[in-house]
């Protein structure tokens, strides 16, 4: 049992040990990916919608 908890106590100050290495982005960048994230969201949504209509269409047309 004591093998398990130190294995488990040495994944958590590993864990804790990586975290503090992390260089977690500031407020303006986290600012400025959030607005390139929902633009490519939204131009993709638009070319998905656009592309479904003219398969429609063109399906509609068929049958």
């Amino acid at each position: 049992m004591r093998k398990i908890t130190g294995k488990v106590g040495q994944y958590y100050r590993d864990v804790v040990g990586e975290m503090r290495k992390v260089a977690w982005p500031g407020k303006e960048e986290t600012k400025d990916l959030t607005i390139v994230v929902l633009t490519v969201s939204g131009i993709l949504a638009l070319f998905t919608f656009a592309v479904d209509w003219v398969i429609n269409s063109v399906m509609s047309r068929l049958l």
